[in-house]
């Protein structure tokens, strides 16, 4: 925790420094989301009948011209889950402040190199009872993409680079991260402190137009953790994990249509750091399809429907390299955006989802939910 503290005092004087003269802008942001999702309880043998989240993000965008940006965020979570048999997994509420990030950018040469300074206090729900542990395992799910999947952790602290090189009508990006993640109690009653792996992440990509009104963005991450500690002790080798990513802009008459999609896979099993502890990822792979439509309804006013599928497989066990079907869905939704004035704006977010989850003995159990959200953006 000492250098924990070190550390965010040398991240705040770095902050303070900035000339004040150079400050342009400050957004604030603030959203309130709300989503539930029921379960099919005659099949399969997961425990849940439904679960619902309620999660409002804040946060504060100050850019300060050529010298860099800071965004500082927080935000608040309830989250409520019904057991189908509570004689085996009694009903569980969680609710409190999450975690608090900033990250710091200064521009070496502004538009090509800037260096980056980010930390996580542990303002969050890092720890919880034993019996609380199913409604953060719920929350995990990539399939169903929760707005807040976590509501806490030890902290962090990290930094990189980022840069941007000039190619022809195209720009090549190149960044690199280290985090650092803090050790924490994650079970209350039990002694057991949990010391994530630190982690390295090397990112490439490359963007540009491909024609008059087209746009198009390609990125690579790969990531690299080194292996977890509970109580001191060494545990299991971490694996890998790769991102790919591809999205296509093509404005069509008024409007603008975004298709894109994502690939995570996890070469290995590893140590996940969740509040509930250390949880084992077997192998797996998430792939992701989606697509955005934004036209203009009146001045100052867009629509943007959009739809997403998701599929997701994963090994029985960290033994078993076969990859098996973990869960797919899908979610349809509608975004309303108002610029009231040039200071504030409004956006409406509404949707649903329908699909499966795989329980251990692999059964697909449907599910079925909704999302609605608020946006506010802020600029003084």
């Amino acid at each position: 925790m000492k250098r924990f503290q070190i550390v965010v005092t040398a991240f705040l004087l770095a902050a303070a420094g900035i000339p004040i003269h150079a400050q342009q802008s400050v957004r604030v942001r603030a959203a309130g989301f709300y989503e539930s999702y029921s379960f099919d309880t005659d099949v399969g043998a997961l425990q849940l009948e439904s679960i619902s989240e309620m999660a409002v993000p804040v946060g504060i965008d100050v850019h300060f011209g050529q010298v860099g940006d800071l965004t500082v965020s927080t935000g608040y979570a309830n989250v409520q889950l019904t057991s189908k048999d509570p004689t085996a997994l009694a009903d569980q509420t969680i609710s409190g402040i999450l975690d608090t990030e900033a990250r710091l950018s200064l521009n070496v040469i502004p538009s090509r190199l800037m260096i980056i300074l980010n930390g996580t206090a542990p303002t969050g729900v890092k720890t919880v009872t034993q019996d609380e542990l199913a409604v953060l395992g719920a929350l995990s799910s990539d399939v169903i993409g929760f707005a807040a999947p976590q509501l806490g952790s030890g902290g962090s602290i990290g930094g990189g680079f980022a840069g941007a090189i000039p190619a022809g009508r195209f720009a090549i990006g190149l960044g690199g991260t280290y985090r650092l993640p803090l050790e924490y109690v994650p079970v209350a009653g039990q002694n057991d402190e949990l010391k994530p792996g630190q982690e390295i992440r090397f990112r490439a990509g490359l963007e540009g137009p491909v024609g008059r009104r087209s746009y198009i963005r390609v990125a690579g991450i790969f990531a690299m953790r080194s292996k977890d500690e509970l109580n001191s002790v060494t545990q299991n080798g971490v694996g890998n994990r790769m991102v790919g990513y591809i999205s296509f802009n093509q404005g069509i008459g008024s409007s603008t249509l975004i298709l894109y999609g994502y690939d995570v896979f996890r070469s290995n099993p590893q140590i996940e750091a969740t509040a509930t502890g250390a949880a084992v990822l077997p192998r797996g792979n998430l792939a992701t399809a989606g697509m955005r439509w934004t036209f203009p309804l009146a001045p100052g006013t867009t629509l943007g429907p959009q739809a997403e599928f998701r599929t997701s497989i994963t090994a029985n066990s960290d033994t078993d390299d076969a990859l098996r079907k973990a869960g797919q869905s899908f979610r349809l939704g509608m975004d309303l955006r108002r610029q009231v004035n040039q200071q504030l704006a409004i956006v409406l977010q509404a949707g649903g989802i329908l699909g499966n989850l795989a329980d251990r003995a692999r059964t697909d159990v449907g599910f079925n939910g909704y999302r609605f959200a608020l946006h506010t953006e802020i600029t003084p």
